[in-house]
C-alpha cells in the first residue's frame, strides 16, 4: 500500500468541500424556485363561443324572471292577475238602447268593488315590498300607489299607469274603456290646497253651473221642457247615453251644446212619461261604469 502524501490529503478535502458547495448551491436554487409566486397564464381572450354562453345564461335568467313574475311558491302556480282578465261584457238585450257606446275602445272591466265573488282567488297578486319599521305619510302613501300599480283590479290603477307612462306614453283606458286624458289625470295628481272659503265658493258656482246646464237639455230634449218624476242626476244620464248615440259623441262630452245640435238634426222631443223606464241591474251597472272617472277621459 502506497504511503498516503500531504498532497493526496489536500486534494481528497478539496474535492469534498468542492462537491458540498455544488449540493449547497443546488438546495438553495431549489428553495427559491419554490418560494417564486405562482405566476398567472395569459389572459384568454373571448371568443365566439363564450359569446354564446353568456347569451344562453342571460336567456335563461330572464326565463327565471318570467316564471318567477307568473307564479309564486306556495300559491299552487296561480297565474298573475292582468288586465285582459278582468274584461267582461254587458248582457246588451238587457239594456234600453243596445247601440254601441261611442268613444268606448276597450271592453268593461271588472274592478274592486264589482268583482265577482270568489273570483280574484284564482289568481296571484303580488304586493309590494313593505319598508321595515314604523312608516311615515309618505312612505304610506307610496305603499298605496306601489299596490294600485300591482293590482290591476285597484280603482286607481289605470290612473297610477297613465301617469307612470307620461305625456308621450302610449293610450291607457280606464274600467269603462275609454281613453285616459294625460294632462287632466297629472293635475288630478297634484291636488291644490285651497283655503276653506275657496273651496265653498268653487262648489256653489260648480252646482249653479250644473243646475242651468241641466235645465237647458231639459227644455231642449223634454216636450214641454218638463222630466220624470225621478231623481234629476239619473235622468240626466240616460238622457245623456241617448243623445250620446243618436250624435255619435262619447258620453262624457255630453253638454247643452251638443243638445242644441241634437234639435238642429230634427231628433224629436221625449214624452217624459213615454221615455223613461226604470233601469234594471245591469242598466244600472253600466251607467255607474261610464259615470265613474269620466272626468279624467280624453275629449275626442
Amino acid at each position: 500500500m502506497p504511503p498516503r502524501t500531504r498532497n493526496a490529503a489536500s486534494s481528497r478535502v478539496s474535492t469534498r468541500a468542492s462537491a458540498q458547495t455544488r449540493s449547497g448551491e443546488s438546495s438553495r436554487n431549489n428553495k427559491a424556485e419554490s418560494s417564486k409566486p405562482a405566476t398567472r397564464g395569459r389572459k384568454r381572450k373571448s371568443t365566439e363561443l363564450d359569446l354564446t354562453h353568456k347569451r344562453e345564461r342571460e336567456k335563461r335568467a330572464r326565463n327565471q324572471d318570467a316564471v318567477e313574475l307568473d307564479t309564486v311558491p306556495g300559491d299552487e302556480g296561480k297565474p298573475r292577475l292582468t288586465t285582459p282578465d278582468l274584461e267582461f261584457d254587458f248582457d246588451r238585450s238587457q239594456l234600453r238602447d243596445p247601440r254601441p257606446t261611442p268613444g268606448r275602445v276597450k271592453r268593461p272591466r271588472y274592478d274592486e268593488f264589482d268583482m265577482p265573488k270568489g273570483f280574484k282567488e284564482r289568481f296571484y297578486v303580488p304586493e309590494p315590498e313593505k319598508p321595515k319599521g314604523r312608516l311615515n305619510a309618505l312612505q304610506k302613501d307610496m305603499l298605496l300607489r306601489e299596490a294600485s300599480i300591482l293590482d290591476p283590479s285597484k280603482c286607481f290603477h289605470d290612473l297610477h299607469i297613465c301617469h307612470r307612462k307620461g305625456r308621450e306614453g302610449s293610450p291607457t283606458y280606464d274600467a269603462a274603456g275609454f281613453q285616459l286624458d294625460w294632462e287632466k289625470v297629472d293635475d288630478w295628481m297634484r291636488p291644490t290646497r285651497p283655503r276653506k272659503s275657496t273651496i265653498l265658493n268653487r262648489m256653489e258656482r260648480a252646482l249653479d253651473r250644473h243646475a242651468r246646464e241641466q235645465r237647458t237639455m231639459y227644455d231642449i230634449f223634454f216636450v214641454d221642457g218638463k222630466g220624470p218624476d225621478v231623481h234629476e242626476t239619473i235622468v240626466e244620464q240616460y238622457l245623456k247615453d241617448q243623445v250620446s248615440k243618436d250624435l255619435g259623441v262619447p258620453w262624457h262630452q255630453i253638454g247643452p251644446a251638443h243638445l242644441l245640435e241634437w234639435e238642429k238634426k230634427g231628433f224629436p222631443k221625449q214624452k217624459a212619461e213615454e221615455w223613461w223606464r226604470e233601469p234594471n241591474e245591469v242598466e244600472r251597472a253600466r251607467m255607474l261604469k261610464m259615470s265613474t272617472g269620466s272626468k279624467l277621459r280624453k275629449d275626442l
